[in-house]
């Protein structure tokens, strides 16, 4: 397995609120947050996610689901071999033609679900994976198809909407109109053991920050000479951060002896994760080119794979759409209303006002540009001290917010917190007619405690006193 080599690549440097944050609001009413964490009060997340896989000659649709526990009502198991809860996932793949109701084909398939724990039984990230393989008949070149997954419980019978996806057609014939060279779709893949490949289902996005496997097959006819090489292109058509660092970012060219010949990946097992096996295939003329993309370096936003491949005089290319998301990525870094506002804890006045001035697009670029000065790890597009500190951000907008103060990081225990971190021990005092009182405790490098009172007992603490335990000790 080759690895594709990056050709440009542009570095810029549990106290309950009584209102909910401001963050919490807008994220709540937005359909398009994806992220994979637990929150204290929400679970941002997409419970069912799939990805569509054609095979070179069109005739194989390879349909990958993943279903999240918490799109099920699970009830107590009499198995305990297989789990202490069940629930039952009725599938429903339909192909369509476009403008038509009558599908071409169908499968429908149920089976049954099972968890250890009740928690995993609500978890939106505790994930159960199948793979459905259809069979396809001779499609018209001509017309346009989709793909249409529905999902339901099978015990309460509640639907799931719809996912539909669009189907490339990818006729492969040996007429010069095909030139007897057909591409299936790119597989992306999370590990590689040997020749085994394990792979999550994340709809068309990939994991942030990490380098990018990936596999593409292709099929080469009989009457075509000459030995086959493969010519790969990465290019980021959408920049998440800096709309305009756009472009290519890797280039690689596979000869045949680093191709493999007459082989494919097999499905082999579900869970979690699916595993599937590079093994001989029996279909001639049917290859695999396995290749590395440095996705460590690459920043969020929407990639396109090309795979071009020759066989003498001929040639064909194929392009994949995928997206790189940070999924888990803290939400006070979505929007720069949320993220530039806590700067004023470490920066100046006149930094903040540098970096918050202009459109939203330019104060996320002057955002970013600020952290990537502060980035540990410079040669890639994760930040660790960025992330810390948003995540820090994160828990106190939601541990902190009061009444008059909605981002919770802007109070005082919020501004502690975020300085500082978790403390080593909290002490609180409720007495009756007395306000109530925090007193955090640093025993770690920090060495000192920190004592809040609310006055008002409306949850609004205020900074009264700082002790230093470097001095006491």
């Amino acid at each position: 397995m080759r690895t594709i080599s990056i050709v440009l690549l542009t570095v810029i440097g549990l106290a309950t609120p009584l209102a909910l944050p401001a963050i919490a609001q807008r994220h709540l009413r937005d359909a398009r947050m994806h992220s994979h964490d637990s929150r204290m009060y929400f679970d941002y997340g997409d419970p069912l996610m799939t990805s569509v896989i054609q095979s070179p000659d069109g005739r194989t649709l390879d349909v990958r689901l993943a279903t999240a526990s918490s799109m099920f009502s699970f009830l107590r198991s009499r198995d305990a071999a297989h789990g202490a809860y069940y629930a039952i996932r009725d599938v429903s793949v339909q192909v369509t033609e476009v403008g038509s109701s009558q599908p071409v084909v169908t499968h429908d398939r149920t089976d049954t679900l099972y968890v250890s724990t009740f928690e995993q039984s609500t978890a939106k990230n505790d994930w159960h994976t199948t793979d459905v393989q259809l069979a396809l008949p001779v499609l018209d070149p001509k017309k346009s198809y989709s793909v249409r997954v529905e999902v339901r419980d099978g015990i309460d019978r509640q639907m799931m909407p719809a996912v539909v996806t669009p189907l490339r057609m990818n006729v492969f014939t040996n007429t010069p109109d095909s030139n007897g060279i057909a591409i299936g779709d790119v597989m992306l893949i999370d590990s590689l053991q040997g020749t085994v490949a394990t792979t999550g289902v994340r709809g068309n996005t990939y994991m942030f920050s990490h380098d990018m496997i990936a596999a593409a097959q292709f099929q080469i006819a009989d009457a075509l000479k000459g030995e086959p090489s493969v010519e790969i292109r990465v290019r980021q058509v959408l920049n998440r951060i800096d709309a305009a660092d756009t472009g290519e970012r890797g280039h690689l060219t596979l000869s045949s002896s680093e191709l493999h010949r007459d082989s494919a990946f097999t499905f082999k097992s579900a869970g979690n994760n699916m595993t599937y096996a590079l093994l001989p295939d029996s279909v001639h003329g049917r290859w695999t080119a396995l290749f590395t993309v440095p996705g460590k370096s690459f920043e969020q936003g929407k990639y396109e794979i090309t795979v071009r491949v020759k066989s003498g005089h001929d040639e064909r290319e194929h392009t994949n759409a995928c997206m790189i998301l940070w999924q888990g990525m803290p939400l006070s870094l979505e929007d720069p209303a949320d993220a530039v506002e806590p700067l004023t804890h470490i920066l100046s006045a006149d930094q903040v006002s540098a970096i918050s001035g202009g459109s939203k697009p330019e104060q996320m670029h002057k955002l970013y540009a600020y952290w990537r000065t502060q980035d540990p790890t410079p040669g890639t597009a994760y930040n660790e001290r960025m992330a810390a500190f948003y995540q820090r951000v994160d828990y106190a907008d939601f541990n902190f917010a009061n009444s008059h103060l909605l981002n919770g990081v802007m109070t005082d225990r919020g501004k502690i917190y975020l300085l500082y971190g978790p403390p080593t021990n909290i002490d609180r005092t409720f007495i009756p007619g007395d306000s109530p009182v925090e007193v955090w405790t640093y025993s770690n490098n920090v060495q000192r405690i920190f004592r809040f009172e609310d006055p008002g007992h409306h949850g609004e603490y205020h900074l009264t006193n700082v002790e230093n335990l470097a001095a006491k000790n």
